[in-house]
């Protein structure tokens, strides 16, 4: 081969390369007040990681909420109807400041993270809940509690003993029949991040206490067969009212460190929360995102108790475990009400940029090519 062909094999491979963008594994986590009073202003906060150069997320607000402002520049930031579009250029957090509705209720946010890939990943959680509340003439804050409401099912209790108990954290919600209830337990105190569950009957305010054990619950006999993450109680409310009458669609969400992971020689794909009610039941267990310290997982419950996180030792197949990790059409779906997708979602967020990152390149191919001859 000449020199002059192999210089130009050696640019147009150059050039190739450079088109080329390296692949990501974004994530994003929303962290949102539990509860507001009504006309109200509050802030939520997004933390994202590994996007790669640039990317956007847009957030679906629930109905009657305002966009008031951002964190970011004015220019990164479009509003369409219920729809706010974020542009990232390398942050790692932003927040955004929303005004209430003045109706109260329970409304859902959801929202996704498009990396420069054009990879869409759902903000976990994949649905927030926020309580709207009308404030009370005593002077309750927005998210606050008050103790003796008349069919309160109250703050409920653990039958563990304490001395087995690493950490705990505390959540209170009002469970009202046909609403959507999420527990969130945002102190980080215990690897427990949400529990949530649809209200077949009104239960007043209810409160749900998750603790982390220091090993195996004393209320149980024995543990499933495996490498034991984390042993975990959750009780939600007093007496045994968390069930199928009253409640139903319960899921737990919870995270792993990945240097645990490391550490055993652990797979995330056989991953499982079991429930304990005389026999370990395993869980139906989904991975939804990760970033750089820990993987983020979903389970569903029937009930609620003892759970234990476990990596099972039989991994002849991956789909006894039930793993469905979330791609990016589930997180197209969960934006849209209906069936077409909103065109302007289906744009990419740097229009032309692929275009016009080829036409730079091979310009520059063009330039070193016309130097030669």
């Amino acid at each position: 081969m000449k020199w002059p062909e192999f210089k130009i094999i050696f640019v147009l491979l150059l050039a190739l390369t450079l088109c080329a963008i390296p692949a990501s594994a974004g994530s994003a986590e929303r962290t949102l007040p539990s509860s507001v009073n009504t006309d109200s202003e509050f802030q939520v906060k997004i933390n994202v990681a590994n996007y790669g150069e640039a990317g956007q997320v847009i957030e679906k607000l629930p109905a009657g909420f305002t966009f008031v402002s951002s964190t970011l520049p004015e220019g990164a930031v479009s509003v369409n109807g219920n729809k706010v579009s974020f542009l990232l250029i390398n942050e790692k957090s932003f927040s955004y400041a929303l005004k209430a509705p003045a109706s109260a209720g329970t409304y859902k946010f959801e929202g996704i993270l498009r990396d420069i890939n054009k990879n869409e990943l759902s903000i976990v959680p994949t649905t927030s809940f926020i309580n709207v509340k009308a404030p009370s003439s005593s002077g309750e804050s927005s998210g606050g509690s008050s103790g003796g409401s008349s069919g309160s099912s109250g703050a409920g209790g653990s039958p563990e003993p304490q001395s087995n108990v690493e950490a705990k954290e505390l959540s209170q919600e009002f469970v009202t029949n046909g609403t959507h209830v999420t527990f969130e337990f945002p102190k980080n105190a215990t690897c427990i991040k949400y529990v949530e569950f649809d209200a077949r009957k009104t239960l007043g305010k209810v409160t749900t206490i998750v603790e982390m054990l220091k090993g195996q619950s004393k209320l149980v006999s024995s543990l499933p067969e495996g490498t034991i993450y984390k042993n975990v109680n959750i009780w939600v409310g007093t007496g045994g009212i968390a069930n199928s009458d009253n409640i139903e669609n319960s899921v737990v969400g919870f995270r792993v460190e990945k240097a645990w992971f490391e550490k055993n020689g652990a797979d995330s794909a056989f991953l499982a929360l079991w429930h304990y009610d005389k026999v370990w039941s395993k869980l139906e267990t989904q991975k939804v995102s990760e970033d750089d310290t820990y993987m983020y997982f979903e389970a569903k419950t029937p009930v609620f108790g003892h759970f234990v996180i476990v990596e099972s030792t039989d991994k002849k197949s991956s789909g006894s475990i039930d793993v469905k990790p979330i791609t990016p059409v589930d997180s197209k779906s969960k934006l849209s009400s209906d069936s077409e997708k909103d065109p302007e979602e289906s744009k990419s967020f740097l229009p032309g940029f692929e275009s016009v990152a080829a036409i730079g390149v091979f310009g520059a191919v063009y330039c070193v090519l016309r130097r030669k001859f």
